[in-house]
């Protein structure tokens, strides 16, 4: 029986649900049982769905760069190659834009906390069923943050790590925590683009119209810089970039215009 049921983290006032048709979607998953029943899964999402396929990092970047009005990107982490953030971290580096939902089997709450500081939009575990998974899926289409509520339980229940002592640092390095910029502390360059605009005091609208951004992608920018810096208001992260020193950095680095473009090797 599914008892899966949607959390929302950082949950923004709410626009009129509406999910398009024709969505595109990318399916990354070295498993091809598994991507024809995610496939099954989405035609009750959208029956008109385009599904796209990718097996490792190196085809789900080709397709991200071929295909950049994607709505969605499901990916596995355990993928050929790379170990546990590793695939996504690549992802990203090719394609900072990619709006990502984690289907996986590890669960863990580091896994999850580790997904959503670097910018995910909901993370699914593949033990959830189709209804479940669909419903985690509108959430985030709609805008949300989706976080499997075991999670929450199961960080709960774990018992407290042993005690390490700790590393070596060298006197330049900075503490956890005392990140040096928002760069540092994680956040995608889109990421700081939207972060300059809500110093400057911007609304999501604004933000879309600016970075020409879909107001779902906006939201989940949004709700990946609440989480990182800890705070669980646009008002309390501006303060938090103050008091850092960090303004600016961020008005500097997310200044107006500036566009990031990625060139694709041939092979």
């Amino acid at each position: 029986m599914e008892t899966c049921t949607p959390q929302v983290i950082h949950r923004v006032r709410q626009e009129p649900s509406r999910i398009e048709s024709h969505l595109k979607i990318l399916v990354i998953d070295d498993h091809c049982l598994v991507r024809d029943g995610l496939k099954l899964s989405l035609r009750q999402l959208d029956r008109r769905a385009e599904v796209i396929e990718a097996e490792n990092v190196s085809q789900a970047i080709d397709a991200c760069l071929d295909h950049p009005d994607l709505d969605l990107v499901l990916m596995d982490l355990g993928l050929p190659g790379h170990t546990g953030l590793e695939a996504l971290e690549a992802l990203y580096a090719s394609c900072p834009e990619a709006r990502v939902v984690i289907v996986s089997a590890t669960h863990d709450f580091r896994t999850v906390r580790a997904a959503l500081a670097r910018g995910v939009s909901g993370f699914i575990p593949k033990m959830s069923g189709a209804a479940a998974m669909i419903n985690a899926l509108r959430f985030i289409l709609n805008g949300d943050v989706y976080v499997p509520p075991e999670v929450f339980l199961i960080s709960v229940q774990e018992p407290p790590p042993a005690p390490v002592p700790p590393p070596v640092r060298s006197p330049a390095a900075p503490l956890p925590g005392n990140w040096q910029s928002p760069r540092e502390a994680g956040l995608t360059t889109r990421q700081i683009d939207v972060l300059r605009l809500l110093v400057e005091g911007r609304s999501n609208k604004q933000i879309c119209s600016e970075l020409g951004l879909a107001m779902g992608t906006v939201k989940s920018h949004v709700a990946a810089i609440l989480h990182t810096l800890e705070t669980a208001t646009r008002s309390q992260a501006v303060a938090k970039v103050d008091a850092r020193g960090w303004r600016d950095f961020v008005l500097r680095e997310g200044r107006p215009g500036k566009t990031h473009h990625v060139s694709r090797k041939k092979h």
